[in-house]
């Protein structure tokens, strides 16, 4: 019988920086630019990097079990709904946005 040390870490949800995760409770798409211990404070610890909805960079720690991983890539559909959910309208659209 196998049993797990009480202070174990799941290796299934052992995160490292350039994983993109968000909080289980919802939010934007972050990506972890640290992973590990923080003093004092116990456990893993992830600080996450994202933009807001107006452009600016944004960083936060999180306890890890609060966040869950995602896909490094969204598929186009989904890409195609956040730009027309801004008014932008194909490529264009959206680079018009940042000129």
């Amino acid at each position: 019988m196998l049993t797990a040390a009480p202070n174990a870490i799941d290796v299934s949800l052992a995160f490292k920086v350039g994983d993109v995760v968000t909080l289980k409770t919802g939010g934007p798409r972050m990506t972890v630019t640290y992973a590990g211990a923080v003093a004092p404070a116990p456990g893993e610890w992830l600080i996450c990097q994202w933009f807001d909805a107006h452009g600016e960079l944004r960083q936060e720690m999180f306890e890890r079990d609060r966040v869950q991983p995602e896909p490094r890539s969204i598929p186009a559909a989904a890409a195609r709904l956040a730009a027309a959910r801004h008014g932008a309208t194909g490529a264009e659209g959206c680079l018009s946005r940042l000129r």
